[in-house]
Parts: structure tokens; C-alpha cells; sequence
């Protein structure tokens, strides 16, 4: 066995490890198509890091979500996750629409541009709820505000305001494609620890958000702000440095917290994100949340 095939081997080993461990931990169900999933992510190479994700609403608990980061080959990556799909698709019932992906690349995208590109999953028991997942982190596309406007089109939001923050701060595009045939796109702005002492950012963060959404940027890298007209309510995301600083700002419910105290005994990265409307942060226990969790694999 040479060097590097020892090293894919291991790498394998190590995503089949972690999603297993998330899968046994909450009792992930093999709905379809989470076993063809898996077996495409544990194959593949190129893959820098890892998700795993619970999102809690009350007592509920949706534990079959994952997302894989690569920044390598990015056009040949979506090929191959593209295969992936197609195989999900396999089945009689399952329809996914392309149409908004098409749009948003057009004929002639430079993929060489794309930082990240990452593929998922979110599997329900309803399969019309199911979904797989496409982002694009477009940070320095020489076309990127031609497409911004392009992914502002496609959404189908016409507010000015969204189009001035989306144009300043949007890096990451992603897609839902549910396996129903329907799809959506969602826009991330995305402020970093850096920019939070902007004073112009500042200001922007103080006139948008009240002090109780700000204050967990004590302890975040990073800031999003997910923009989609299926989410009246944007969900904020705090990337917090240190996962164990979750439950000294967010006070979770029981559900969260056997979710979280699982992941604190991990052998997994500090960091994690946090996803949560800003309506729940105002309760005095938040019932709907979503928490991540990440892995990397330096070896591939």
C-alpha cells in the first residue's frame, strides 16, 4: 500500500467515524437516501472537514444532517456531486429540480474562483422534507456581485435594503433540493470578529439587531445572517470559538442540551455553529435552534 493510498484509507475511516458516531448518538434512522450519502462521502477525496447537525424544535429532534467542505478541483467536485444526486434520484419517487442551480451558474462560471463548495443532506421521515444541499463561497469570483444580483433574482426578493447588505457581505450561495421536485436558495452575509470592530459595521449591527442578538459576538469568529423569502424570519448564525461557551449565552432547552453534551466528550473541532431566529433568543428558554458540529481531515 502506497502513502497515499494509506492515507485515503484512513481519511475514509475517520468520515465513516464521525458520521456513525453522530448516526448512533441520536438514533439517526437509515431513511433514504442517507446510506448512499454516506457511502459517497466516505469514497470520495477531497474532503477538507466535515458537519454534523441537529435541528431541535421543542422536544423534537432532527439528527440526519450532514455537510461535507472541499476546496479542491471545485468544478470536477461538482460533477461528482451531481452523480451523487443523480443516483438519489434513482428511486421512482424521488424528483429534484435543477433550476435554480443552472440559473445561478449560467454558461460560462469560473469555478477556479470558488473558495469552498459543500454537498448535504437533511432527511426527514416526509420525504417531501428531505432535502440535499449545495453552497458556493464566492468571496473573490471576479463576477461575484453579478452574481449576488443574479441569486437576489432567483429568490424572488425585491427589497432594497437586502440588496445592499447582500452586495456588501454575501460570500456563500447555497441550494435545497428537495426531493419533491422543489428547491430554494438562500443568501449568507456574513460578518467577521475582524469587521465587528468596524465602526461602520458596528453601526449597521447596532441600528439592525437589539443588544441581546449582539452579545454572543463576544465570543464568535463570525457572523451570519441567512436571507431567503422562505424565511420570514432570517436565521442568525454565530460561529462561536469555543463550543463550550454555548450554554453561558444561549439557554437551550433539555433537548439542545443532550445534543450538546454529547459533542463536548468529541474528539472534534473547538469551534461550532450556532443557528437561531431572533424571535427565540428573546424567550427565556429557546425551543428551536439549530446546533453544528465539525471535523477536519487534514491527510486528504
Amino acid at each position: 500500500m502506497t502513502i497515499s493510498t494509506f492515507q485515503e484509507s484512513l481519511t475514509q475511516e475517520q468520515k465513516l467515524r464521525f458520521i456513525k458516531a453522530h448516526r448512533e448518538a441520536f438514533e439517526v434512522e437509515p431513511l433514504y437516501p442517507l446510506d448512499i450519502f454516506q457511502d459517497f462521502i466516505t469514497k470520495i477525496n477531497g474532503i477538507n472537514s466535515m458537519e454534523a447537525s441537529c435541528k431541535i424544535e421543542g422536544d423534537r429532534l432532527q439528527a440526519a444532517r450532514f455537510l461535507a467542505f472541499s476546496s479542491q478541483q471545485i468544478e470536477r467536485k461538482l460533477a461528482e456531486i451531481l452523480s451523487f444526486f443523480r443516483q438519489v434520484e434513482s428511486r421512482v419517487y424521488v424528483q429534484l429540480n435543477y433550476d435554480l442551480l443552472q440559473k445561478f451558474l449560467g454558461k460560462s462560471f469560473d469555478f477556479s474562483k470558488v473558495g469552498i463548495i459543500t454537498t448535504g443532506v437533511d432527511i426527514r421521515s416526509n420525504i417531501a422534507d428531505s432535502s440535499l444541499k449545495i453552497h458556493f463561497r464566492i468571496d473573490d469570483h471576479p463576477e461575484k456581485m453579478e452574481k449576488i444580483e443574479t441569486a437576489l433574482a432567483l429568490d424572488g426578493n425585491n427589497s432594497p435594503t437586502l440588496r445592499w447588505i447582500a452586495l456588501h457581505a454575501v460570500p456563500l450561495i447555497g441550494f435545497d433540493f428537495y426531493l419533491n421536485g422543489r428547491s430554494e436558495i438562500e443568501l449568507y452575509c456574513e460578518f467577521t470578529e475582524e469587521q465587528f470592530q468596524q465602526p461602520h459595521i458596528q453601526a449597521f449591527l447596532k441600528q439592525s439587531f437589539p443588544p441581546f442578538v449582539l452579545e454572543p459576538l463576544e465570543v464568535s469568529s463570525v457572523f451570519y445572517i441567512g436571507l431567503s423569502k422562505d424565511n420570514p424570519n432570517p436565521v442568525l448564525y454565530y460561529e462561536l470559538k469555543d463550543k463550550k461557551d454555548l450554554l453561558s449565552y444561549f439557554l437551550i432547552n433539555d433537548t439542545a442540551q443532550r445534543v450538546h453534551a454529547f459533542y463536548q466528550n468529541q474528539a472534534i473541532l473547538p469551534s461550532m455553529l450556532v443557528g437561531v431566529a431572533q424571535q427565540e433568543l428573546q424567550k427565556t428558554r429557546i425551543e428551536q435552534i439549530r446546533l453544528y458540529y465539525y471535523q477536519s481531515f487534514k491527510s486528504e
